[in-house]
């Protein structure tokens, strides 16, 4: 376990009680990133209690942290669009969506009692967490980890985020999905990585062997869902076009199938067989993330439309050097040729080519690449001064700091 910097302890009085809302049972990037902050946080006196589903992965896990846990029973949501992602849902689900949120607000509402803030990470309960806020005076934080499609969801958004104390998105492009109107109190932060944990260093030998039938030969990595979003199906196409050397490339797809990824995953998994035999292995959700990212040789992200890419983050702090497509929250910390390598969004070719550059060591691009993204990290990503700033917002909803004697208009209404 890692240490964090705490300049003095806060007193037993002067602590913080947020209530963390989540409607997954599963673990997904933003539940990871919560459960990195709950051990810094508390050491600044920001005590985190997850309300969430009562049983699933995320449960099990924050209980074998030893943290609170809420049982908070939702509904599952199917959703304001058609099946079929284009449109609006029919008005049967609908009205079904509208009858799951007023219970939904409802049982936040109770759990919500039990602390001083309410922080909404699901995109699913930001309206209903700020409405619950409304009815029991806690102020509400949205962290924004989704970017949202025009239309009634970017509307729901905004009115959750005017009706919120904070709403705090993980990326410029995350931000773009609240319209003007509910902007006024909206920040963008970056998500963090624990630098002691993701390091550069040598992976044990055995690490190595799980991803690859032949750990001699370079490995590129995608890590995270299974599904059309992530492009995993483009990296299958981009490996099997290398030439030359680089052609002896192996490829790592580390993590399942995501919820909604239907057919998707068994069509990847049969072209990749086709195209790149025993080339390819399918590793699963892996526990040893740091370690896994270590044995890799270069990591790819190939999403459309990525909110952020906390994995692009940890791979760089791990050392390890990052081929990424031009899209969404990366290009807030990813410049190409410095710190990156980035290719237009669903370009196999294109992304071939800088795969070939990171893997052709007489250039040194991959290792330039790989040490600029660990200074950057370093510079910019790490979890203390994260932790400093989210336990500043915090206890600033709860103890807002007092006027200045003799400000202006102080007192007065406008």
């Amino acid at each position: 376990m890692s240490t964090h910097r705490l300049s003095s302890s806060p007193s037993p009085g002067d602590r913080v009680q947020v209530v963390e809302v989540s409607n997954s049972p599963h673990v997904w990037g933003a539940e990871v990133a919560i459960m990195a902050l709950a051990g810094p946080l508390a050491a600044r006196g920001i005590d985190l209690a997850l309300a969430s589903p009562p049983h699933g992965e995320l449960a099990d896990q924050w209980r074998r942290l030893g943290l609170p846990h809420l049982d908070l029973p939702l509904a599952p949501r199917q959703g304001i669009r058609a099946d079929d992602g284009v449109g609006g849902a029919p008005p049967v689900r609908l009205a079904r969506e509208l009858g799951a949120s007023l219970v939904s607000v409802g049982r936040i509402a109770g759990v919500a009692r039990r602390g001083q803030v309410i922080a909404s990470t699901s995109l699913w309960t930001h309206l209903d967490c700020a409405l619950a806020g409304r009815l029991t005076g806690r102020p509400v934080v949205l962290d924004l980890h989704d970017i949202v499609r025009r239309g009634l969801g970017r509307r729901l958004l905004t009115t959750a985020a005017r009706l919120a104390a904070v709403t705090v998105a993980v990326s410029e492009a995350a931000a773009d999905s609240v319209e003007a109107a509910g902007r006024a109190r909206l920040r963008v932060m970056a998500p963090a990585v624990d630098l002691a944990r993701f390091c550069p260093g040598p992976p044990p030998p055995t690490v190595r062997r799980r991803l690859t039938s032949s750990p001699t030969e370079p490995v590129i990595g995608i890590v995270g869902r299974i599904d059309p979003e992530k492009g995993v199906d483009l990296v299958v196409r981009a490996v099997a076009a290398l030439e030359g050397s680089a052609a002896r490339a192996h490829l790592a797809v580390v993590g399942g199938p995501g919820l909604h990824a239907g057919p998707y995953a068994e069509e990847v998994r049969a072209d990749a067989a086709r195209l790149l035999g025993d080339r390819v292995r399918f590793v699963g959700r892996v526990e040893d993330v740091p370690e896994v990212l270590r044995a890799l040789d270069v990591v790819v992200n190939a999403s459309v439309a990525e909110p952020f890419g906390l994995g692009v983050l940890e791979a760089q702090a791990a050392g390890v050097p990052v081929v990424a497509t031009r899209s969404g929250g990366v290009t807030d910390f990813l410049t190409d040729g410095d710190n990156a390598l980035l290719v237009p969004p669903a370009d196999a070719p294109a992304m071939a080519g800088a795969l070939a550059s990171v893997l052709d060591s007489s250039s040194g691009l991959g290792a330039r690449l790989a040490v600029r993204g660990r200074a950057r990290a370093e510079a910019e990503h790490g979890l203390d001064g994260f932790a400093d700033r989210l336990a500043a917002l915090y206890r600033g909803l709860v103890r807002p700091a007092a006027p200045r004697r003799g400000a202006r208009g102080a007192g007065r209404g406008r």
